[in-house]
C-alpha cells in the first residue's frame, strides 16, 4: 500500500526530469502563482528574485535546465516559477519548522515536518530515479528541485533540513537551492566544504547522515556556515546549535523551537526501535504550537536503515496511518 499522493518518475537528465515533474505537478504550481500573483509584493519579489537565478545560475546550470524543462512542461514561465520557489525566502515568514531526530548509532533517523497545518495539501512522496541514482523524499509542489524536507539517496545518505533564523542576507545561491545539491551528496568532506564555499543568500540546518551511521550537521546563515561531527543520539529543532554562529542568530518566533529540542533530548534514547521512536515523535505535551507533535506537523518520516524501511505519515492523509516503503536502494551507489 502506497499513498494517494506518491509519485515516481525516472529520467536520464535534467530537462527530461523537470519534463516529467512539470507534467506531474504543473497545474498545482499555476494555481500557486495565479494566487501570488495578487498580492502586492510579487513584483517587487520578480525583480529581486531575478538576482538568486542569475548566482544559481552561475553555479548550477543543470538545475536551471531542469527547471526551465519543468515551466515549460507547467505552462507557466521560468520567472514565476522562479519567483515562487524563493518566495518564502523574500517574504516575511518566521514560523518556526521541523524536528529532526538520529539515534541507534546513525540508523534510525526521525523527522517531524512542520509548516503550517493549512499546507498540509501541499506535500507529498517523491521517488525519483535519475541519473541512474534513487531518492525517496518528502516533496514540496512549490519546491520544485526537491531536497527541501527529507530525503534518502541511493548515494548512501539521509538529509534532514531544519529551517533557521539569521540576521543577514546577501544575493546569492538560495538555501533550497543548496538542500537539493546536499541531497546529492556523494560523500566526501571536501565536497560539502566545496558546496559551503558558494555564495548564498540565507541558509538552513543540513542534518546529514551516511550509510556508516556518521552524522554531519551543517548550520547556514547568508554569509557563514560551521559544520560540526555530533555524538548520537543527536537532536536538532531551529536554533543554533554550534557556537560559531550563534551570534547571527535572528528572533524567534515563539518558544517552539527549544520546547520541541528539550522534549526531545528527554525521549531519545541511544537505542530504539521503530515504533518507540514514532511514539516520541508522536508527543504532544507540549500543546498544539510547542509539541514534537503540533498543529504545524503536515509529514513524518522514521528511516530505518538497518530494516531498509522508511515510514511516513502525512496529515493530508491521516486515515491511512504510517505506511511502509522499502529503501534497499540506499547506498547502492555510495561513492560513485
Amino acid at each position: 500500500m502506497t499513498h494517494k499522493n506518491y509519485h515516481e518518475v525516472s529520467a536520464q537528465g535534467p530537462a527530461e526530469l523537470g519534463h516529467q515533474l512539470g507534467k506531474l505537478f504543473g497545474g498545482i504550481v499555476r494555481g500557486y502563482i495565479d494566487d501570488e500573483r495578487n498580492g502586492d509584493e510579487w513584483e517587487a519579489m520578480r525583480e529581486e528574485a531575478d538576482l538568486l537565478l542569475a548566482a544559481t545560475g552561475h553555479h548550477f546550470p543543470d538545475y536551471l535546465e531542469e527547471l526551465d524543462a519543468y515551466a515549460a512542461a507547467a505552462r507557466v514561465s521560468l520567472r514565476d516559477l522562479w519567483t515562487l520557489i524563493v518566495s518564502d525566502e523574500l517574504g516575511d515568514d518566521d514560523s518556526e519548522r521541523c524536528t529532526t531526530v538520529v539515534t541507534n548509532g546513525g540508523r534510525l533517523i526521525g523527522h517531524n515536518e512542520d509548516w503550517d497545518a493549512s499546507a498540509a495539501d501541499d506535500i507529498c512522496i517523491l521517488k525519483k530515479t535519475y541519473a541512474g541514482v534513487t531518492t525517496l523524499e518528502l516533496y514540496y509542489y512549490g519546491a520544485p528541485l526537491g531536497g527541501s524536507a527529507l530525503s534518502i539517496s541511493s548515494r548512501g545518505y539521509v538529509q534532514a533540513i531544519n529551517s533557521l533564523n539569521h540576521s543577514d542576507w546577501q544575493a546569492g545561491v538560495p538555501k533550497l537551492v543548496i538542500g537539493r545539491r546536499l541531497s546529492e551528496l556523494h560523500g566526501a568532506r571536501t565536497e560539502i566544504d566545496a558546496v559551503m564555499s558558494i555564495p548564498r543568500s540565507s541558509g538552513f540546518a543540513h542534518i546529514l547522515v551516511d550509510h556508516g551511521g556518521m552524522v554531519t550537521a551543517v548550520e547556514c546563515t547568508a554569509t557563514r556556515h560551521a559544520v560540526a561531527v555530533p555524538s548520537l543520539p543527536f537532536v536538532h529543532t531551529n536554533h543554533m546549535l554550534l557556537p560559531d554562529l550563534q551570534v547571527l542568530e535572528d528572533e524567534h518566533d515563539g518558544p517552539s523551537t527549544y520546547r520541541r529540542y528539550e522534549a526531545a533530548c528527554r525521549f531519545i534514547k541511544a537505542r530504539m526501535g521503530q515504533n518507540e521512536l514514532i511514539a516520541a515523535m508522536d508527543d504532544r505535551s507540549g500543546g498544539n504550537k510547542n509539541s514534537l507533535f503540533n498543529a504545524n506537523t503536515i509529514g513524518r518520516i522514521v528511516a530505518d536503515l538497518d530494516a531498509e524501511i522508511a515510514k511516513v505519515w502525512l496529515r493530508r492523509e491521516s486515515s491511512k496511518g504510517w505506511i511502509s516503503y522499502p529503501i534497499d536502494f540506499f547506498s547502492r551507489n555510495a561513492g560513485s
